[in-house]
């Protein structure tokens, strides 16, 4: 099938769900490019639906990656001249599938989680996207996210976690207070992330169930969030650095708790 004409149907729902920025009607997720097609395909995501510009599809690695799909799924081909009205990205990659992303339990991540990142009202996707990245490095068990947080079903939280989001537990939209409450009861020691902290970050607090709040790009941990947490922890820095970018501070973080804990494990 080939479309050439910008009223065809599909194209119309597809363009809604990319301008709104998340899942379509169905609960699918719009991906891009052969990366997250081939990200997808190996996380063993359920791909519904691909679409791929003309000239895209005369690519023989592309050509490859198609036939990698599992199950009969037609391949919708879409004109050259009309492609770049379906996808968010400046520079179209010719490729761009309809994926289901897997589902999480809370209570269940909560019962096996041994480290868990906890968000609190991130807005940035970008940063979440690599927050993701660094989650699925640094062998974290989940990303928590609390209200107000930008949506990991975002199509540029999935672009920037470059196919971690496939694979790292993500939920969204928590209460603070009842999720704090709830890590607190469940044998959680709270973690929280601020400049204004007196304990160094290579401190051994990393042991056991740890959650680490981390907050808003531009406000930081609210006084309600840190009266939570057990340990309150820094990254030291030259005076004229006030403070780092979340996802940065963040990774230097989890890399530290990631060597801690092996450290632990090797005993």
């Amino acid at each position: 099938m080939l479309i050439t004409s910008a009223s065809n149907s599909r194209l119309r729902q597809l363009r809604a769900a990319l301008r709104d920025g998340q899942a379509d009607s169905q609960g699918r997720v719009p991906i891009e490019g052969p990366k997250l097609v081939r990200e997808a395909i190996q996380s063993h995501l359920r791909i519904e639906e691909v679409f791929v510009s003309e000239s895209c599809r005369l690519d023989p690695a592309v050509h490859s990656l198609l036939e990698q799909i599992p199950g009969r799924l037609e391949i919708v081909e879409v004109s050259d001249r009309l492609f770049p009205l379906i996808v968010s990205t400046e520079t179209p990659l010719g490729l761009l599938a309809l994926v289901r992303l897997p589902s999480f339990e809370f209570r269940e991540l909560l019962n096996r989680a041994s480290l868990l990142l906890v968000g609190c009202e991130l807005q940035d996707p970008g940063n979440l996207g690599t927050l993701l990245r660094s989650a699925e490095a640094f062998a974290v068990s989940g990303v928590l996210l609390t209200e107000n947080s930008v949506s990991p079903r975002n199509a540029k939280v999935i672009r920037a976690s470059a196919g971690s989001i496939f694979r790292v537990p993500c939920l969204g939209g928590l209460e603070s207070a009842e999720l704090l409450h709830d890590l607190a009861r469940n044998g959680f020691t709270l973690v929280a992330a601020t400049p204004k902290a007196t304990v160094d970050f290579r401190q051994p607090v990393y042991q056991g169930r740890v959650a680490l709040l981390v907050g808003n790009e531009g406000k930081g941990l609210s006084k309600e969030i840190l009266s939570h947490a057990r340990v309150q922890i820094r990254i030291p820095m030259e005076a004229a650095i006030e403070s780092l970018n979340v996802s940065v501070a963040t990774s230097i973080i989890l890399c530290e708790a990631a060597r801690q804990r092996n450290k632990a494990n090797r005993r």
